[in-house]
């Protein structure tokens, strides 16, 4: 997973953009168990996703929302995000 394929890019279901600074999570998230090899066009959606204001964060966007919360609320929202852009069922 840690290769993309033509056409396919890798996703962080826990964002980098999201990680702890002072890097005790880098581990966690390059980890095999964090990432997933989506199509193209589907990272882009799930870009604009996590950039989109939704009532389900109190007007913030996930991106937003995620500052500070924990690993698994992170990662939760990151699961959703994936199942609203029709990669997860």
């Amino acid at each position: 997973m840690s290769t993309p394929e033509k056409g396919y890019d890798i996703h962080h279901i826990v964002e980098r953009a999201t990680r702890n600074p002072n890097g005790s999570e880098d581990a966690m998230i390059n980890a095999p168990d964090n990432l997933v090899r989506i199509p193209r066009w589907k990272h882009w959606e799930l870009n604009a996703w996590y950039e989109n204001r939704s009532d389900n964060y109190s007007g913030l966007s996930p991106r937003q929302y995620l500052k500070g919360q924990s690993w698994d609320e992170r990662r939760r929202v990151g699961l959703e995000g994936l199942r609203d852009v029709g990669i997860l069922q």
